[in-house]
């Protein structure tokens, strides 16, 4: 827990797991954990902080092949972010502790009892003491044990290893060992954790013979300083084997906080096959204190042999990945290189200690003369200021320049320049650094749909758009206001854009010129009324000549009413100029519906009769006009009477207000009247035998009926082809009188005749 000084309550939380290759499967590798904050007095839940995964590292053994014998494999995950607190919250003068808990550990361990059906869990612990007291901040961060090397202990020889952390706050650390706590998490419910808070956790339970005082068995048994934090043991019994160093952290004398960091130590037979110890050379010579110039390469060796492994040290710590016969030394410190047996595990050497002390170089330092930004196609001039006696090499990305040993160099590409200097006979050459950037220029071409326009249109230009560039129109050489990537145009004149990018690189655009035109003018004659139903159709003209006409009814320069009926239309009219500039121009023209003449279309009257003509308009109607005007009373009335002789044929010309015309048709049918005798005498005396209806004939669709006084039917007949005789059901009749229906057609101007009929004997 890492105070990020100069912010109350800034913290950097950190959790370090080390899970064993040979037992952690990805369903037990949590991609996060949630820390548990609880107050140590009258224990009670403060917050839960969730701290992601964010590394892993693998662990690097001194010696490879025992580590392989024992199938020991290692990766330590951190899982650590960064959390503001809100110190107010924390001022209990009790402090407070932070914990996560998970099953399950290893369960090849050695001196546990792993037997347990609830498996051996574990159990992450910190304390810490409250962020303000008083209302003034308390500023601390937990001790940091450092990243350990992968050891193990070769069973009867002698171990030490160093498990001290440091402290940020300069507070007295002390150490003890203590039994690992196993918490409440078990196998079946491993991440199982509630928020009450504990007065305590328990511990694991050891396996028979070991205890908190017999840890690893030996002489010495596993003991720890409790001032350095320094392991020592002489391992008697060979097994993988638990245990917790806490390391206690004190302020004026008083306990602030505590941390428990959880080891696993492999004890093995390294038997009595020890390789000598290997020498470490530098140049071909056994190496001791070295003294070497910065600038220059220093490789330290060992004898290069595939029997032997090697782990390369600086300051006892493994430096990962370095495992050949050679090392690249960059910085000051003490180097040794641990030997085995590349092939079987045996006990290890460590070779004697090189001490590596840099030299000052020649003071020289690079200047560059050549004012920003760099842009592609400039040359960057570097300056190196030395002594007047100095020799020089320039480099590129570690490279040497091939002839550049002048002080003054010119570079035009990105890279990273190094100088190496130094008087004619000195042996280490004074250095200096500058990385230089050539930034490309802005793409600085302009596009544009058109390069010509209309009188009342635009086009627009522009160019390829990045953020923090910067852009500058101009038009004709003058300047614009316009600073954007795009630019509306809408006069004629050669443009350009100079684009200036974030780095200070700037581009002038190539010339582009555009063009703007004039519209022609247009004229569309105007269009009179015209009638729907007229035959006539309307020649459409406009200036000047050549353009398109377009809109409902138009058919080249021809408009035709007829095809669209009444209703108002706009026509339109446009002209393209030479230079594609077109000018468009509109004229409505209305259609009239001519009159709707509704009436009846056939009336029928009987010679010597008269009838009247009945129309009606569905609009104001100017002039009647009936033909034939004889055997009409007014031929110039929307309803004459009519009282013609014979069946004839009359039509009304109908003009409405506008001029437009609509022609009906009426027939009247003019018939002889129908002659009914009223009596006659079926007796066969030759005179008035049957009923005579002397124009029947007229009527060929006539139906005839005869009923008694009871209403019963006597006698029907389809036309009168055969009159009556007075007969029914092959009997004359009695006298008496009798009841007719005479229907003269079944259209529906028929008529029909009724009345009584007198039968005589």
């Amino acid at each position: 827990m890492q105070a990020i000084r100069g912010t109350p309550g800034l913290f950097r939380l950190q959790l370090t797991q080390y899970w064993d290759a040979t037992q952690s499967v990805p369903g037990n590798q949590d991609e996060s954990v949630i820390l548990r904050i609880y107050r140590k007095q009258n224990p009670v839940l403060i917050q839960k902080v969730q701290v992601p995964l964010q590394e892993t590292l693998p662990l690097t053994f001194d010696n490879v092949a025992c580590a392989t014998l024992r199938q020991l494999s290692f990766t330590q995950a951190r899982y650590y972010a960064t959390y503001q607190f809100n110190p107010s919250v924390y001022n209990d003068p009790g402090g407070y502790y932070m914990v996560w808990e998970r099953c399950c550990r290893n369960d090849a361990l050695t001196n546990v009892n792993t037997t347990l059906l609830t498996g051996v869990a574990m159990a992450f612990y910190l304390e810490f003491p409250p962020m303000t007291r008083s209302g003034v901040t308390v500023t601390n961060s937990s001790p940091v044990f450092k990243f350990p090397n992968g050891d193990y202990i070769c069973i009867n020889n002698p171990f030490t290893f160093d498990v001290g952390a440091t402290d940020a706050d300069g507070d007295q650390l002390r150490y003890s060992l203590v039994t690992p706590l196993n918490g409440y998490t078990t196998s079946t419910a491993p991440t199982d954790f509630d928020d009450s808070p504990k007065a305590s956790y328990p511990t694991i339970t050891w396996a028979p013979g070991y205890s908190l005082s017999n840890i690893i068995p030996g002489n010495p048994p596993l003991t720890i300083n409790p001032t350095t934090g320094q392991l020592t043991v002489r391992a008697s019994k060979e097994g993988l084997f638990l245990f917790t160093v806490q390391c206690e952290e004190f302020r004026n004398g008083e306990r602030i906080g505590v941390v428990r960091r959880d080891f696993q130590l492999p004890v093995v037979d390294c038997s009595k096959n020890t390789p000598p110890a290997a020498v470490v050379l530098a140049n071909g010579k056994e190496a001791s204190d070295l003294v070497w110039c910065g600038s220059q390469p220093l490789v330290l060796s060992v004898e290069a042999n595939s029997d032997w492994a090697y782990q390369w040290q600086k300051d006892g710590e493994n430096i990962r990945g370095a495992t050949s016969d050679t090392l690249q030394v960059r910085v000051p410190g003490m180097y040794t290189v641990v030997k085995s047996l590349a092939n079987s595990c045996a006990n290890d050497t460590t070779s004697q200690a090189v001490k590596v002390t840099y030299v000052t170089a020649p003071a020289v330092k690079i200047g560059i003369t050549s004012p920003e930004p760099y842009c592609t196609g400039d040359t960057i001039r570097l300056e190196a200021a030395g002594q007047s006696n100095y020799q020089y090499q320039w480099q590129q990305d570690g490279k040497d320049i091939d002839g550049a040993r002048q002080a003054i160099l010119g570079v035009y590409q990105s890279g990273v320049y190094s100088v190496l200097a130094k008087p004619a006979n000195a042996v280490c050459d004074g250095t200096d650094t500058a990385r230089i950037t050539i930034n490309p220029k802005p793409d600085a071409t302009i596009k544009a749909p058109r390069l010509s326009f209309c009188a009342d249109d635009s086009t627009t230009l522009t160019v390829n758009r990045q953020i923090g560039d910067r852009y500058l129109w101009q038009r004709n050489g003058a300047k614009l206001s316009d600073t954007t990537a795009l630019l509306t145009v809408r006069q004629s004149g050669t443009y350009q854009v100079t684009v200036m990018a974030s780095t200070g690189c700037a581009a002038l655009s190539a010339p582009i010129n555009v063009n703007r035109y004039e519209r022609p003018t247009v004229l569309f004659d105007s269009i009179p009324p015209i009638c729907a139903n007229s035959s006539n159709v309307v020649t459409l003209r406009g200036q000047p000549v050549g353009g398109t006409f377009d809109g409902p009814g138009v058919s080249g320069t021809r408009f035709d009413p007829k095809s669209v009926g009444a209703g108002t239309y706009q026509l339109t009219y446009t002209v393209v100029s030479d230079t594609v500039c077109q000018t468009r121009t509109s004229q409505r023209v209305e259609v009239v519906a001519s009159p709707n003449v509704s009436g009846q279309t056939r009336y029928t009257m009987t010679r010597g009769g008269s009838v009247q003509l009945l129309t009606q308009a569905d609009q104001p109607i100017r002039t009647y006009q009936w033909e034939p005007p004889t055997s009409l009373d007014q031929p110039t009335v929307a309803s004459p009477t009519a009282s013609p002789a014979e069946t004839t044929t009359y039509q009304v010309t109908v003009t409405s207000a506008e001029g437009c015309t609509t022609i009906f048709s009426v027939l009247v049918d003019v018939s002889t009247p129908l002659y009914i005798p009223t009596a006659f005498s079926p007796n066969a005396d030759g005179n008035n035998d049957v009923w005579l209806l002397s124009n029947i004939s007229a009527f060929p669709q006539c139906e005839v009926s005869v009923f008694n006084r009871w209403g019963e039917l006597i006698f029907y007949s389809k036309g009168y082809a055969q009159p009556w005789d007075g007969t029914y059901k092959q009997q004359l009749v009695q006298t008496g009188v009798y009841t007719y229906q005479i229907k003269t057609g079944n259209d529906p101007l028929a008529h029909i005749y009724r009345g009584q009929l007198t039968v005589l004997h």
